[in-house]
């Protein structure tokens, strides 16, 4: 994610090269080798570190792999290596989309036989990807600028006339910027996809010019922090160390959009089979509620219990009188749609 990220909403670069990694070269096609050791790829930062916590860390000393760790996830690079033949990376962390969108062409194909499917939400577990954590794309507004008249819709981030001040939008499109565009202007969230891109951009209009488009979730978090800005959409792990930090937002819960990371295995690697079994592992309830407490995101495991600080459950969605207000992202649109949608959004910033 690029998120950093607490559920169901990342990081600082470490050097990535094309490497024949662990005893394994590119070995081209599906067929897989027993392996001691595993390359994992996420995004790095005290992200990457809570996921050696909370999955590594147990899963060596249940069967003693070890594990290298490079990053941070780039998709392109991951097209590369499986083009090259020379796949590298055993397990990565990386967008939902991503996913779907290559299941089969640049990812293995999951022995989902190795998990219990029914703990994640339909339609998050995929062929070639099984969600690692769960977060959201929060709307929270300062306190010191709207303490006595504090905004209460999805609506009121994009009315500036009711609540002028400055407001910041993640990178990500993909996040649920357009959604909560569409949701502010009236679309019915079950009527949401497929999402009318042109629609949710002239709603983004209104709030233009009182609007920062961050360029990283540690740039919003900043912002947060300093009182930089009034309103913010971000994930949930920036949100909540926001607050850990001091800053004095609060969370409006009307419509939250949950997205997800999946892991996946490149295709090509070596190491298949022990890649797999590592991501069961992952899966398990406790990994799961672990993770959580630890890098403020949510949950993929419907069975996960994580105990939660103050700041985690200002932040949880699944709360009763909070649930009926989040909507899951439809990763299947937007793995075949985000091209289209990012090429659109980006003449959008630049106009």
């Amino acid at each position: 994610m690029h998120r950093n990220t607490f559920l169901v909403p990342a990081a600082l670069v470490l050097s990535a090269t094309v490497l024949t990694a662990c005893g394994g070269g590119g070995g081209g096609g599906t067929t897989s080798a027993q392996s001691n050791s595993l390359t994992f790829v996420s995004y790095g930062s005290a992200f990457q570190e809570n996921q050696k916590k909370a999955w590594q860390a147990p899963y060596t000393a249940a069967t003693g792999t070890t594990f290298r760790n490079d990053g941070p996830t780039d998709d392109a690079k991951t097209k590369t290596m499986v083009e090259a033949n020379k796949v590298s990376w055993d397990v990565v962390d990386s967008g939902a989309a991503f996913a779907a969108q290559n299941c089969g062409k640049y990812l293995e194909k999951l022995d989902l036989s190795q998990l219990d499917t029914s703990k994640f939400p339909a339609g998050t577990v995929t062929d070639c990807g099984v969600p690692a954590y769960f977060y959201g794309l929060h709307f929270l507004y300062n306190t010191k600028k709207y303490g006595t008249n504090p905004p209460t819709t999805i609506a009121d981030f994009f009315d500036t006339a009711k609540f002028p001040g400055q407001r910041m939008l993640p990178p990500e499109v993909a996040a649920g910027i357009l959604e909560d565009a569409l949701l502010a202007d009236g679309v019915p969230a079950d009527k949401l996809y497929p999402l009318d891109v042109d629609r949710a951009l002239k709603k983004l209009d209104a709030i233009k010019a009182s609007a920062t488009l961050a360029k990283t979730y540690g740039q919003m978090q900043q912002a947060m922090v300093d009182n930089q800005v009034d309103m913010v959409l971000t994930v949930t792990a920036r949100a909540t160390s926001s607050l850990n930090a001091g800053a004095t937002f609060k969370p409006v819960w009307d419509k939250t959009i949950l997205t997800w990371d999946s892991l996946v295995i490149p295709k090509g690697t070596p190491h298949k089979d022990a890649a797999m079994k590592f991501i069961a592992f992952t899966a398990k309830p406790e990994q799961s509620a672990k993770f959580t407490e630890l890098a403020n995101v949510l949950p993929s495991n419907s069975d996960a219990k994580p105990t939660l600080t103050a700041a985690q459950q200002q932040l949880n969605p699944n709360l009763d009188d909070r649930k009926s207000g989040t909507i899951l992202s439809d990763v299947k649109w937007w793995s075949e749609n985000l091209d289209a949608v990012t090429k659109k959004y980006t003449a959008w910033q630049a106009g």
